[in-house]
């Protein structure tokens, strides 16, 4: 079970302590302390002890339960690795996954806590005995305490591992400190956690991209068949010929798609609209706001696509739009129940591009 990574003493200590049935577990630390590989070796441990499994990855930046941009869960069953030294394997797959759209947690709370909590549901869904959850390297400024408070909020844990000076975390735990429902543990981090630089980041995410998109092809996705999440196209009627025709006379440049709401307007231009030039169509045209884009809001921007029972079942990259044809060209991995984005009843844009060199 150690072969791969040095066990602290302490960590077997709190394994004794806290690995047992019905219990869930929330790592919490600052970046390069060794929170994945602990809750890793807490996982292990649950395994060689006959416990079912589940992990919750929320670390959407160095994610190794799905691709980033991710909150992924996955769960492991002692039968299913009899005989196997090493009982966890973290592959990139996941069994379920809720799409973030970034690698930062910076203005994507709602997204991080609504994945995190809907992810620890799927958890518990599998009847898993042991839950262990680990999180981003975020915990310093007061954005990120509040972050983390309502992690621990929503999730609820038994045990609230904490690694790292014990002084700089009790700003996320003093208010826990007396309340029966949660174990608060702190661990110093481990003596061989080496600091690991922005680049080495970098490529580990390139990495866990180029896996995730290595089996994949380009999927065409008709406008008409979906319906948008964090977009403001894709939930409105679209904007027929002569409307096209009036709006660019108004813009004064071509309007290549619009779509109207209930007094409002979101369209895409060949050039930037000033906001004077969108002032003078809400005015005009008697709106309440009027969102103007440009074709390159579309290009390499990831997206998740959604299945009609709300499940996030991939991730795309949008790699290119025909507006004539009303027509979205995704490129995502090979699915068993056929084309991926085909699929898709919804998609969820994020703020994430990714460029592929092909």
């Amino acid at each position: 079970m150690d072969s791969t990574y040095q066990v602290n003493q302490d960590w077997r200590k709190l394994a004794n302590q806290i690995v047992k049935s019905q219990q869930v577990v929330l790592v919490i630390g600052a970046t390069d302390t060794g929170k994945s590989t602990l809750c890793r070796f807490l996982a292990d441990y649950a395994l060689t002890a006959g416990l079912k499994v589940a992990c919750v990855d929320a670390d959407i930046g160095q994610s190794r339960i799905g691709p980033p941009t991710t909150v992924g869960m996955k769960s492991f069953a002692p039968d299913e690795h009899s005989g196997a030294e090493n009982r966890i394997v973290f592959d990139g797959g996941a069994e379920q996954l809720y799409f973030v759209g970034d690698v930062s947690s910076s203005g994507h709370f709602l997204e991080i806590l609504t994945g995190i909590r809907l992810m620890v549901d799927r958890a518990r869904q599998t009847d898993a005995d042991f839950v262990v959850i680990d999180t981003t390297g975020y915990i310093h400024d007061p954005p990120a305490v509040t972050l983390k408070q309502h992690k621990i909020e929503l999730i609820r844990p038994n045990h609230l591992v904490c690694i790292g000076r014990s002084v700089e975390l009790e700003q996320i735990t003093a208010r826990y400190t007396q309340q029966e429902w949660l174990d608060i543990h702190y661990l110093l981090p481990h003596r061989n956690v080496r600091l690991k630089s922005s680049r080495v980041r970098s490529r580990y995410r390139k990495a866990q991209f180029d896996a995730y998109f290595s089996d994949s092809n380009v999927q065409h996705l008709c406008f008409g068949q979906i319906r948008g999440g964090r977009t403001p196209f894709f939930i409105g009627r679209p904007a027929n010929e002569k409307e096209l025709e009036i709006l660019s006379q108004l813009a004064e440049t071509e309007v290549r798609y619009a779509e109207w709401g209930h007094r409002t307007l979101c369209l895409i231009a060949s050039t930037n609209l000033s906001k004077a030039t969108r002032t003078h169509i809400k005015n005009y045209l008697s709106l309440t706001r009027v969102t103007a884009e440009v074709p390159t809001y579309f290009k390499n921007r990831l997206v998740g696509l959604i299945d009609t029972t709300g499940n996030t079942y991939a991730i795309g990259i949008i790699e290119a739009v025909d507006f004539r044809k009303q027509e979205l060209s995704i490129r995502c991995p090979f699915s068993e129940m056929g084309d991926a984005a085909k699929q898709a009843s919804a998609i969820q844009f994020g703020d994430y591009r990714l460029e592929r060199h092909r």
